[in-house]
């Protein structure tokens, strides 16, 4: 349980970080881009039932694959 909690604390720090890249009026600099961030931020969303999270002897989590940021 400890892993998935971790993973979820971090996931929503990464959606926090990028809501702003949502919202309607962003002035991106294509579609293809809202497109990019859109995909980017579904992908967070679903980590928890794509990954397998497990937690090192240090507490850091480990064995994910996180999205890759859009540039």
């Amino acid at each position: 349980r400890v892993p998935y909690e971790k993973l979820r604390y971090e996931r929503n720090i990464l959606l926090k970080n990028s809501d702003i890249y949502s919202l309607p009026d962003f002035p991106h600099s294509s579609d293809t881009k809202r497109q990019e961030w859109i995909t980017y931020r579904q992908a967070l969303r679903d980590i928890t039932i794509t990954q397998t999270p497990q937690i090192d002897s240090y507490g850091n989590l480990t064995n994910i694959t996180w999205p890759t940021v859009p540039s």
